[in-house]
C-alpha cells in the first residue's frame, strides 16, 4: 500500500507540474523564444562607448534580431524616424528613436513581406516621401511612399528577374529629381519625382551607389561591380573611369569588385571615401588623387574573420565606421583613431548616425558563420 500510495502521490506532482508548465508557457517568449543579444540594431548615445539592444517589435512576441540588414535610414526631417531594409524580410520602421520597431505592412499590397531593401531615401523637408530600390516578388523595382510608408506604389520596374534597384537618391539641389541605379548597369533619371523616367547611361556592369555633387549636381560619381566613373555634365556626355587613377595615386591594388560603399563628405563635395575590404580610400581633389587613410582596423575579428569596412558614416569634422564588431571614430578625418567594442557576435553590416547629436549612432549587426570544412575521407575505411 505505502508503495501504491508513493506512486499516486508522484502521478498527482507530475500533473501539477505539467499543468502549471502549460500555463506559464502560453507566449513565444516564455516558452523558450530568447532574445539574440549579439545581432541586430545597437544604439549608442555616448559616441561608442556603451550600447543598448534595441530590437524589440511592437505587437509582436519575436525580436528584431535575426534578420540581415542590407539598408537604413533617418529621416532628414525628423531625427527620431528611422526605417530599416532587410535582406528577404521587407522593412521596419520606427517613429522613437528605436526604442520600438514595427513592421512596415503596405495597404495597397505592392511591398512583398520578403522584399530585399537594398537602399532607402526619404525626401529632406517632406518626411511623407520615401523611395526604396528593391528586389521585389523576384523583380527589381524601385517603390514610392507618399505617406511615410503607410502604403507604397511602383515607380520604377526593371525588366527581367533577379535584377534588383540598387540605389536611390533625392538630388541634393532638386527634390523634384531622383536618380536610380540598376544590377542590369542603368543610371537612370526622374525629374518628376519618379512618374517618368530617362537612361543617362548604360555601364557594362551593375550600378552598386553614386554620389551627387551638392555644391553643383552636375558632378557625379558611379560605382559598378568593375568600375568608378566620373561625369561633370549631370550624367550626360562622357563617363571618366577612375580604376587606374585609384590603383597608381593610392597605391593599392584594388580590386573594384570587392570595394563595399562610397560615400561622400558631408561639407566638401570634393571629397569622397571608398571602403575597400578594411581598408578606407579618401580623394580631395574630386577623384583624381587617393591616398590611404591610416587606420586602426585589425587584420582578424575575435572570431577569426578579415573585417569589412561596410560604410563610413559621417557627423560634422566626425568619421566613423564599422569593422568586425567595433566601432572606429576619427575626429579630425582621419588622423588620428578611437575604438569601441560593440556587444556583437559578427560584423557592423550598416551605420547611421544622428544629424542633431554626435553622440548617437546606430548600428546594424549580423553574423554569418563561416560554411564549415568538409572532413577529408579516410582512404584506409570503407565508407
Amino acid at each position: 500500500m505505502k508503495s501504491l500510495k508513493k506512486i499516486l502521490t508522484l502521478s498527482i506532482l507530475l500533473l501539477m507540474t505539467v499543468s502549471f508548465g502549460g500555463c506559464l508557457n502560453l507566449s513565444k517568449k516564455d516558452s523558450g523564444y530568447e532574445k539574440n543579444e549579439h545581432q541586430g540594431i545597437f544604439k549608442t548615445t555616448d559616441g561608442g562607448k556603451n550600447w543598448e539592444h534595441r530590437v524589440e517589435i511592437e505587437e509582436s512576441e519575436n525580436f528584431l534580431d535575426n534578420v540581415k540588414i542590407a539598408s537604413m535610414a533617418m529621416d532628414p526631417k525628423n531625427n527620431s524616424v528611422l526605417y530599416l531594409g532587410t535582406r528577404g524580410k521587407g522593412l521596419y520602421k520606427s517613429d522613437n528613436g528605436a526604442d520600438s520597431w514595427k513592421k512596415v505592412t503596405d495597404e495597397n499590397k505592392v511591398l512583398s513581406e520578403n522584399a530585399i531593401i537594398y537602399d532607402i531615401a526619404v525626401e529632406n523637408g517632406n518626411s511623407d516621401i520615401v523611395y526604396m530600390a528593391t528586389l521585389n516578388n523576384d523583380r527589381g523595382e524601385l517603390l514610392k511612399s507618399e505617406d511615410g510608408g503607410e502604403s507604397w506604389v511602383l515607380s520604377y520596374p526593371s525588366p527581367g528577374t533577379g535584377k534588383p534597384v540598387n540605389a536611390v537618391k533625392v538630388d541634393p539641389l532638386f527634390k523634384n529629381v531622383v536618380y536610380i541605379g540598376t544590377e542590369q548597369g542603368g543610371f537612370i533619371k526622374s525629374e518628376n519625382k519618379g512618374n517618368t523616367w530617362f537612361a543617362l547611361n548604360w555601364f557594362e556592369s551593375g550600378v552598386k551607389d553614386f554620389v551627387i555633387d551638392f555644391w553643383n549636381n552636375n558632378g557625379i560619381i558611379v560605382r559598378t561591380a568593375k568600375g568608378i566613373f566620373k561625369n561633370r555634365e549631370g550624367g550626360s556626355g562622357e563617363w571618366e573611369s577612375l580604376n587606374k587613377i585609384i590603383k597608381t595615386t593610392s597605391e593599392v591594388n584594388v580590386d573594384i569588385s570587392k570595394v563595399n560603399s562610397m560615400t561622400i563628405d558631408n561639407k566638401n563635395p570634393f571629397v569622397v571615401y571608398l571602403t575597400y575590404l578594411n581598408l578606407i580610400l579618401v580623394t580631395r581633389d574630386g577623384g583624381y588623387n587617393w591616398e590611404k587613410l591610416n587606420t586602426i582596423t585589425p587584420s582578424l575579428t575575435p572570431i577569426g574573420t578579415i573585417p569589412q569596412v561596410k560604410q563610413i558614416g559621417m557627423i560634422d569634422d566626425i568619421i566613423y565606421y564599422g569593422a568586425g564588431n567595433a566601432l572606429y571614430k576619427s575626429e579630425n578625418k582621419g588622423i588620428t583613431w578611437s575604438g569601441y567594442n560593440i556587444p556583437i557576435k559578427g560584423d557592423v553590416r550598416y551605420t547611421v548616425s544622428d544629424y542633431k547629436n554626435s553622440d548617437i549612432i546606430y548600428v546594424g549587426a549580423f553574423y554569418d558563420p563561416p560554411p564549415e570544412k568538409k572532413k577529408k575521407k579516410n582512404p584506409f575505411l570503407p565508407y
